[in-house]
């Protein structure tokens, strides 16, 4: 049994569909591929697939994880002929990027890196300002909520400034410490009409 990690963009429209709905969309492209998938067993047989760390609806990525298996045998193809075969029949705003072979399941994901773009009326050093000091947000999960100072977990920050806003780089945790970007636009409030996230990197 092969593990495949396949490195994939998600642009475009597909910022609209939900992880629930890309999951879908993988396996049915999964199944157009002809790659021999490894299948679940029981009653409903399906392919075993798992994403790195699932992308919120309206976010944007370079560099989406799936995970899959591959039934090794003759008719295996290497790693290039696999990427041929799943570009073959990636969706418009869906484009594989790179696949790789392990003998072993996807790391935990540890961060990410992100390109925020925030339309606002503040030059670049006062918006920069707000990311000095305590940043409070109200963070809900499924059992509970509690204000969490969410400023030490934004890191490398690097700003630049254009025509209509401010661009920030960082790196945001995964794994337990998740920290969703869109707690970056509800902390900022009315001080911006408009925040596009941009996944550029997921570091393991």
């Amino acid at each position: 049994m092969i593990y495949v990690f396949a490195t994939f963009t998600k642009t475009g429209n597909l910022k609209y569909i939900s992880h629930l709905d890309l999951h879908r969309a993988m396996t049915r492209l999964l199944l157009r591929s002809g790659l021999p998938i490894r299948f679940s067993e029981g009653f409903n047989p399906h392919p075993k697939l798992t994403f790195a760390q699932p992308l919120s609806l309206f976010q944007e990525s370079l560099c989406e994880v799936a995970e899959f298996r591959l039934d090794e045998g003759a008719d295996c193809p290497n790693e290039a002929e696999a990427l041929e075969k799943l570009r073959a029949a990636e969706p418009e705003g869906m484009h594989f990027v790179r696949v790789t072979y392990s003998e072993r399941k996807l790391p935990v994901c540890k961060a990410a890196r992100y390109e925020l773009t925030f339309r606002t009326s503040m030059d670049a050093d006062a918006f920069a300002s707000l990311f000095d000091g305590e940043m409070p947000v109200l963070k809900k999960t499924k059992t509970k909520e509690k204000t969490l100072d969410i400023a030490p977990l934004i890191g490398e920050k690097q700003f630049s400034a254009f025509d209509g806003g401010v661009k920030l780089r960082c790196v945001l945790p995964c794994g337990n410490d998740y920290l969703n970007p869109s707690y970056v636009e509800t902390f900022l409030g009315d001080r911006i009409s408009d925040m596009q996230v941009l996944r550029t990197e997921l570091l393991f």
